[in-house]
């Protein structure tokens, strides 16, 4: 399936669904704009270069205590179409989060691969098999902003005891 170039290198290529689970894992919380997504029809590919976090080298993946993060490039060949929910495509410069990337049976033989981000924007790639890469890029980062800074605030404010 892939391959660990380094030991903080990742390229790992998908041709079924559980292969896409395990890419999946390691892009959850990734962030992106719309404007790093490009869909080439006549090519029919689609890219997404994310920056994601890279939990596989923590000791404690639930902590993020000296979480780095990295750009890593998502690439899907033989989509025969791109489709999305909840996105102002005008928008091009709103960072979102990636929840997780699923899979759905399609129509006429093709099957639907759903990235889903927070905020309930939905990206759906239309294709009739699983051909994906993903390939980390450029130099580890210390992390600008992590995943537990989601939850930041506490609800209600402080007791009184």
């Amino acid at each position: 399936m892939g391959e660990v170039l380094d030991e903080s290198s990742v390229r790992l290529r998908a041709e079924d669904v559980e292969d896409l689970a395990v890419m999946a894992a390691l892009l959850q919380d990734a962030r992106i704009t719309l404007r790093e997504m490009v869909y080439d029809p006549d090519e029919g590919r689609f890219i997404a270069a994310f920056t994601r976090y890279r939990r596989e080298l923590q000791t404690d993946p639930s902590s993020c205590d000296g979480l780095t993060e990295r750009g890593s490039a998502l690439r899907f060949d033989c989509i025969a179409s791109v489709k999305h929910k909840n996105l102002d495509v005008a928008e091009i410069d709103r960072e979102l989060s990636l929840l997780t990337v699923a899979t759905a049976p399609g129509e006429r033989h093709l099957m639907h691969i759903e990235l889903i981000f927070d905020e309930g924007v939905q990206i759906q790639l239309r294709t009739d098999c699983v051909d994906a890469l993903l390939e980390d890029f450029g130099e580890p980062q210390a992390c600008r902003k992590t995943p537990c800074d989601h939850f930041a605030e506490e609800l209600g404010g402080a007791r009184q005891a």
